[in-house]
């Protein structure tokens, strides 16, 4: 492509046609996005691009900046969608039980409080005691948060630490 500014739908289609596959795999290496996620990405740099396209004066340049704009728009999608996601309405008593027919209430009391303190952590401290909780494997459970087995861990360990640290801190006031 020439530095002047491209003229004609013919000429972006011709653009479109030599760069898409390389640009694709650029995005898919620099982001480690799935195919699927980085065609979305493209498509709309390219959309934007072919709205400016008499205007452009570098159309490589113009697509990549647009690529890198819309990949930062996709990670932050991402990230909110992760913060939002719960496995189960967490407005529900999920850790609360009945107490039994002869036995003490204390330890539903126990448990409401304990659900109070779950509630004050973290979204992702949540999620991740949850799906432990509920049986997932750590490879769901990486796949869950976009990461490694071996950082699931990691945010597992530190959350129980952090709730464990709550309740012991909560059991301490009620003493005093």
């Amino acid at each position: 492509m020439s530095s002047e500014a491209p003229r004609t739908d013919d000429e972006f289609r011709t653009f479109y046609r030599w760069s898409y596959n390389r640009t694709l795999r650029r995005l898919m290496a620099k982001s480690r996005l799935s195919q699927q996620d980085a065609e979305d990405v493209l498509s709309k740099a390219y959309q934007e691009t072919a709205r400016y396209w008499r205007q452009i004066r570098d159309p490589q340049g113009f697509l990549w900046d647009r690529v890198s704009k819309r990949l930062l728009d996709h990670v932050e999608k991402a990230k909110r969608a992760r913060e939002r996601e719960f496995l189960c309405d967490m407005t529900d008593n999920v850790i609360v039980q009945a107490a039994p027919a002869e036995g003490e209430p204390e330890q539903c009391v126990g448990l409401l409080r304990l659900n109070e303190l779950f509630g004050k952590l973290s979204a992702d401290d949540q999620k991740v005691i949850a799906l432990a909780y509920s049986g997932a494997s750590k490879e769901e459970q990486a796949k869950a948060f976009g990461s490694t087995v071996g950082a699931v861990k990691v945010r597992l360990s530190r959350a129980t630490t952090k709730l464990r640290k709550m309740v012991a801190q909560d059991q301490e006031a009620e003493v005093r």
